[in-house]
């Protein structure tokens, strides 16, 4: 049997299964992980001491969280709760309990020697990771976390009056009704805004804005490395983040290979994050190559569609092995 943890929507999972109908015969089974709640009208049994062996598991979008508990169940407690910090606590706790039932289903279900991605690596912490590509010697910009209006000021005439501004958590929201998506951007920042902040505010994650030439991006798969190079800089749209697609002048894309020193090196990276497979950004500039993030369940559809890298099949194929 081999195992998918996916969402429902995710179509890269479908093109998969295709080729996994069509290249082996035995058993798909496909959990999707858009939530996961605790049953109240049907039995929840698990020995935690076993596992189910199958023969591979794909971690496609595991990133299932737990639909949080608003008010405490009465079956948890046996009197009135007036204290407020006591109530708060309660919460928090039930809350995380449902958390590290939630993390354990996911990773100890199943069992299986050969699996692509990780339970626990929907995610990654791009700070750190920012911080262990530099100790490799991989070239990354300029970047601070601040709360300060003087620093980012500081800053802002460093980076020479080009900066941007960048979500650690990229929020993407589906708005069924109306078939539309909110999403978050990296967005230029003006020093107009930054005269319009209080001298203090939330933190935020701030970089140098790179001239470049073009965009990067890498899917990386057990230690091979396809890349393409997208003109992202040649639309205003999408100069600035490649993900405001303009639909009606969409980017020229290509197949491009990365210097074999820069390949070593997120080789490198990879191990270290102990990821097997992930979606890689990186800037070239006029004379830099610029890593930006890697993300461990990011799409590749679009690198494998312009670029006839057929990373479909070798997924299926490496999944069967």
């Amino acid at each position: 049997m081999i195992i998918i943890y996916t969402e429902d929507n995710d179509i890269t999972t479908n093109i998969v299964m295709d080729w996994l109908s069509f290249l082996y015969n035995g058993e798909i089974k496909r959990i999707n992980t858009d939530f996961f709640q605790m049953p109240k009208s049907e039995e929840y049994f698990v020995d935690i001491s076993e596992s189910i062996d199958v023969k591979a598991i794909w971690y496609r979008r595991p990133g299932r969280r737990p639909l949080p508990i608003r008010t405490i169940p009465q079956d948890l407690i046996t009197e009135k709760i007036d204290n407020k910090k006591l109530e708060t606590l309660l919460l928090y706790s039930a809350n995380k309990e449902i958390e590290n039932i939630n993390a354990h289903d996911l990773a100890n279900t199943y069992k299986a020697k050969n699996m692509l991605g990780g339970p626990m690596k929907y995610e990654v912490n791009k700070f750190q990771v920012l911080k262990i590509a530099k100790n490799i010697g991989i070239d990354i910009p300029k970047s601070i976390l601040t709360n300060s209006k003087s620093k980012l000021v500081d800053f802002f005439n460093e980076c020479n009056s080009e900066i941007i501004s960048k979500m650690h958590d990229m929020l993407l929201c589906d708005i069924y009704e109306t078939h539309s998506t909110y999403a978050t951007y990296t967005e230029k920042i003006e020093l107009s805004f930054i005269n319009n902040l209080p001298d203090y505010f939330f933190i935020g994650h701030f970089q140098e804005k790179l001239e470049k030439e073009y965009e990067i991006r890498s899917f990386y798969l057990d230690g091979e490395i396809f890349s393409m190079a997208m003109f992202s800089q040649k639309n205003k749209q999408t100069s600035v983040d490649f993900r405001r697609y303009n639909r009606d002048s969409m980017n020229r894309r290509v197949t491009y290979r990365l210097p074999s020193v820069l390949e070593d090196q997120i080789r490198m990276l990879m191990q270290k994050l102990n990821l097997n497979c992930g979606s890689i950004d990186i800037v070239k500039t006029k004379d830099r190559y610029v890593f930006l993030e890697v993300n461990p369940v990011g799409q590749f559809g679009f690198v494998t569609g312009a670029c006839n890298y057929h990373l479909h099949k070798k997924i299926a194929e490496y999944l069967i092995q």
